[in-house]
Order: structure tokens, then sequence, then C-alpha cells
């Protein structure tokens, strides 16, 4: 009985992720992340509109999805360009050496399933990495499942998952320090969001659709 038990759990566990979809985002500026500071005497938001992002889920059922998601910091843009030249620095991100943060997905909680056109509020958990280090973290995200449809094929072909996320990290437990020149106008505590739409049209290597 225990042996038939384990059997039917295996089955049920391969077929559920032999349903899981592949969801892939790239090539779409529309697609970005902002790293946020709000310190006593300035304010910044920084801007990377090169986001590429790679999610394996089955909507029926969220206990296995996994994935990844990549952000370009090397093309952070805060309006100021000589800003954005120290930011990529040594002094800063050193982006020369580390040129992408990085999201590892590992477990979705808080939904079990998506159902199509409704958004689900969802804890992310996996491991953020930037400028070579790498943490452990929980993320707040809103999950969202659209079955292809006409409407849907304005923005690009597929079933689609929106995704949008947001938490805040500290400077510090990754290694970077901030300059005593710019002290009181930069935090150490940076709000992160992201927010991206996937299709798994692009990982079947199907085109997107250019008429928007």
């Amino acid at each position: 009985m225990k042996k038939l038990k384990l059997a039917f759990t295996l089955l049920v566990f391969i077929s559920l992720a032999l349903n899981a979809q592949t969801f892939v985002a790239k090539d779409d500026s529309r697609n970005q992340a902002t790293f946020e500071s709000n310190a006593p005497l300035e304010d910044i938001v920084g801007v990377s509109n090169e986001l590429e992002a790679v999610a394996m889920i089955n909507p029926a059922d969220l206990s296995s999805a996994n994935g990844t998601v990549k952000v370009n910091l090397a093309v952070i843009k805060t309006g100021i360009d000589l800003r954005d030249e120290h930011l990529r620095s040594e002094m800063w991100l050193n982006t020369d050496e580390f040129p992408h943060a990085t999201f590892e997905l590992k477990k979705v909680t808080g939904a079990s399933s998506l159902s199509d056109g409704k958004s689900a509020s969802v804890k992310l958990h996996g491991d953020f990495t930037v400028h070579g280090i790498t943490k452990s973290i929980v993320t707040d995200g809103e999950l969202t499942y659209f079955e292809e449809s006409e409407k849907t094929k304005a923005r690009i072909n597929g079933n689609l998952l929106k995704v949008t996320t947001d938490f805040s990290i500290k400077l510090a437990d990754y290694g970077i320090t901030i300059p005593d020149m710019v002290i009181g106008k930069v935090d150490d505590n940076i709000k992160v969001s992201a927010n991206f739409v996937a299709s798994d049209a692009v990982a079947a290597g199907n085109p997107q659709d250019e008429d928007y």
C-alpha cells in the first residue's frame, strides 16, 4: 500500500511538471526594474529597461514554480549622466565586473494556482544577487496569467504571465559602501521593484507581434 501511494504521488508530481509552461521575457523595453533611494538630502530613482526573465510555471499548480530574472545594471538611468557613471564605477556597483542583478526564484507561496485574467498576491522566495553577493530573500509579488486571445496578442503572442514585485535591500549587505561625499544623498536602504510580461510563445521560438 505504501509503495502504491508513493508511485501515485510520483505520477502526480511528474504530471504537474510536464504541464509547466516556460515563460520568457526579453527584448522588450517596457519590461523594467527600478532602484529607489530616499535619503534626507535627495531622492534618486534608477531605471533599467534591459530585463530578461525565464519562468517555469504550471498555472494550475504553483508548487513547483521556479525561474530567473536578470537585470542589466550597466544601463541604469537616473536622469543625470555623471551620476550614472559614478554608479557604474568600481566605487559603487562595479558593473564591469558585476554587470547584472539576478533573482533566482525557488518557491511561490500565498496562492496555489492562477486563473485566467485574475491577479494573485504571492510571496516569491529566492536568492537575490548583486555586486557579486547573494542573499536569500522573500518578496511581495503579484502574478497574473492571461490565456492567449486577440486582446493579449496586441501585446505579444502566446499565453502571458505578468509579474510585479518589490522589496528592499541594504547596500551594506551586498558589500556596497556609500562614499563620504554623498552621505545624506544616498540611503543604505534601496527599494527594488520589477515588472514584466513573459510569454510562452517566446520560449517556443515563435515571433513576437510587432504590430503594437
